[in-house]
């Protein structure tokens, strides 16, 4: 059923439809070694997600991805304002450290560690002279409310009021890359199995591609008349 108050558009209910969500933050790495490392990030990381992250120093980098094991708020810094700023510490363990991914990451290491690896193969290195890291993930999401200038979402992502996200929207016709800001976060107790958020996302700064696709996405799949039942898209 469509919400319209004081929206600019109206919104639409849906089913069936999906996309995803990337999340990015800086981080700091601390240490690392072949089989994970520490690190230091302003958002807080979920146990037991997968991320990405490329570890670059002077001239080299290497793409390894690994699962958040651990994760605690380490302190709460003041930034230049006076107001609180969250840093959290977490250890993320590399995936396929037997695979050839392995092997770039033993030869970034040589670069940037005093020991060889081949030396200590689980020992942990200190990390002076990488440069701050881009850690990136993929949330998936189920559509509930769509429009124009927005959409309703159920997510495993934990996020907060104000977060921008790149956002790949899967409409019948092919995906659609959006940018969208949280507009509303709440906590989504319906969903079964599962730890899961509802966030209501503001599109911004759309293209007129996307537009049209959205815009045709509405008018062919949702938009019907007086009484008769709305109609659901597709993936």
């Amino acid at each position: 059923m469509a919400n319209t108050g004081q929206r600019r558009h109206r919104r639409y209910e849906v089913k069936d439809v999906h996309g995803s969500l990337l999340f990015r933050t800086k981080v700091r790495v601390r240490n690392l070694s072949v089989s994970g490392l520490a690190l230091e990030s302003a958002e807080r990381l979920q146990l037991g997600r997968t991320y990405a992250i490329r570890l670059a120093g002077e001239g080299d980098a290497v793409d390894v991805c690994g699962t958040i094991r651990w994760c605690h708020l380490a302190s709460a810094r003041p930034k230049p304002g006076g107001e609180p700023r969250a840093v959290y510490e977490a250890g993320l363990a590399f995936e396929g450290v037997f695979s050839d991914m392995a092997k770039g990451l033993l030869g970034f290491l040589e670069h940037h560690v005093v020991l060889s690896p081949h030396q200590r193969l689980t020992g942990r290195f200190r990390a002076e002279a990488l440069r701050p890291a881009e850690l990136e993930a993929r949330y998936s999401f189920e559509v509930l409310k769509l429009s124009l200038s927005g959409m309703l979402v159920r997510t495993s992502l934990e996020a907060s009021l104000g977060d921008a996200f790149e956002v790949e929207l899967a409409l019948r016709d092919g995906v659609v890359p959006l940018n969208g800001r949280v507009a509303f976060v709440q906590r989504d107790d319906a969903a079964k199995g599962e730890v899961a958020t509802q966030l209501g996302l503001e599109f911004l700064e759309v293209s007129e591609s996307s537009r049209g696709a959205l815009a045709k996405f509405i008018a062919s799949e949702l938009e019907h008349g007086p009484g008769d039942p709305v109609r659901t898209g597709g993936t």
